[in-house]
């Protein structure tokens, strides 16, 4: 574990604890250390989900399927970031989202009857610091409800752009995405949304760069 807390600090779950305390915290929550290939599903719809995941290596998809056979992206993750909180805490713990690793990734497991069994000093910090990211989850799946409300097409990229532009503080934003995922995250057809991205930067409202979009005037 000594090897990975790098990248476990990142995690907002450790805030406000050292990097002795974390391994420390971790053996006493009884975590396990799960590997999947590009492509295993994690978590599927339906199962019963009675524990938390950070992801140490790799990126994992949540999505939820529906029964046209549509996708809808809910959130790419990467290292450091955690899943299935809401879930493992909730009362009705049977999923509605499945967890894809999107490459070869490596995950920590915490049975949350662990968390509250736990006798380390700083499990209360832990779980304070869990509330604070179930918070952010809560106000980020708000915004994702904003952009599938949006009437049209435009509406939904502006409110996406706008969005990532505050998150990373510029106006030069990085998508996490390519373009078949992000036509997924905000519910639209690939083609229809790469004609009205290429309709912007013919305006001048936008610059188009890869997966860099540089926000000029909207």
């Amino acid at each position: 574990m000594e090897n990975n807390i790098d990248i476990i600090i990142k995690s907002n779950l450790f805030h406000n604890i050292s990097n002795n305390e974390i391994i420390d915290l971790l053996i006493d929550f009884k975590y396990e250390k799960k590997y999947f290939e590009k492509g295993n599903i994690i978590i599927d719809m339906g199962d019963e989900v009675d524990s938390i995941y950070i992801i140490i290596n790799g990126q994992v998809e949540i999505s939820k399927e529906y029964d046209d056979t549509r996708k809808n992206i809910v959130n790419i993750l990467d290292e450091g970031e955690i899943f299935a909180e809401a879930l493992a805490l909730s009362t009705n713990k049977i999923s509605y989202i499945q967890a894809i690793s999107l490459n070869k990734s490596e995950i920590i497991k915490i049975n949350v009857k662990n968390i509250f069994n736990a006798v380390s000093e700083n499990k209360n910090i832990f779980i304070e610091n869990l509330l604070r990211v179930i918070s952010d989850k809560n106000k980020f799946l708000a915004f994702k409800n904003d952009i599938l409300s949006q009437k049209s097409l435009r509406s939904k990229i502006i409110l996406y752009l706008k969005y990532m532009s505050n998150i990373q503080k510029t106006k030069n934003i990085i998508i996490p995405y390519n373009r078949d995922k992000l036509a997924e995250f905000i519910s639209a057809d690939r083609s229809a949304l790469s004609r009205e991205l290429n309709r912007l930067s013919k305006s001048n409202m936008i610059k188009l760069d890869g997966n860099k979009i540089s926000i000029i005037n909207i």
